[in-house]
């Protein structure tokens, strides 16, 4: 469970500098995590505000669900607590639902959620999408530009 408020993980994030880290891979395509944790001590030597595991830079859309739950626990265990952690959330609503879930239980602080990729739909189809995720979990959710045009 977050160690944070909505309030508190808002102010927090608000606070400086959000890092999303790439996410390191051996010679064989498998998550590196001795190399992701090495480089997630270099980066909170920086005072980031924040750390956005497995999100935009951090491959999220080449990676399995169990690839982002390893991702986002190492960075939990890593960070300890010293930073928020943020943990990645899309694809369909059922799929960004149990994503969402898996960060919580991996002891994640918040969500980044993404909107349904290359989907049409009118905005009351990604409000229904963003809400349907965000009820899905206790945790805050940070969520993409384009829900945040909808004022989600």
């Amino acid at each position: 469970m977050s160690q944070y408020t909505q309030q508190e993980l808002r102010d927090a994030l608000s606070a400086g500098l959000l890092s999303f880290p790439v996410t390191h891979f051996d010679h064989d395509y498998r998550f590196d995590e001795a190399a992701y944790r090495s480089n997630l001590d270099w980066l909170s030597s920086y005072s980031v505000a924040g750390l956005f595991a497995a999100g935009g830079t951090g491959e999220f859309f080449s990676l399995t669900s169990a690839e982002v739950d390893r991702v986002v626990k190492a960075a939990v265990e890593q960070v300890a607590g010293k930073v928020p952690v943020i943990a990645p959330a899309g694809g369909g609503t059922a799929q960004a639902i149990e994503q969402a879930r898996a960060a919580e239980a991996s002891g994640a602080d918040g969500i980044l959620l993404f909107p349904p990729y290359l989907t049409e739909c009118d905005s009351d189809g990604v409000a229904a999408h963003a809400i349907r995720v965000c009820r899905a979990t206790q945790l805050s959710t940070r969520r993409s530009l384009f829900a945040i045009k909808l004022n989600l």
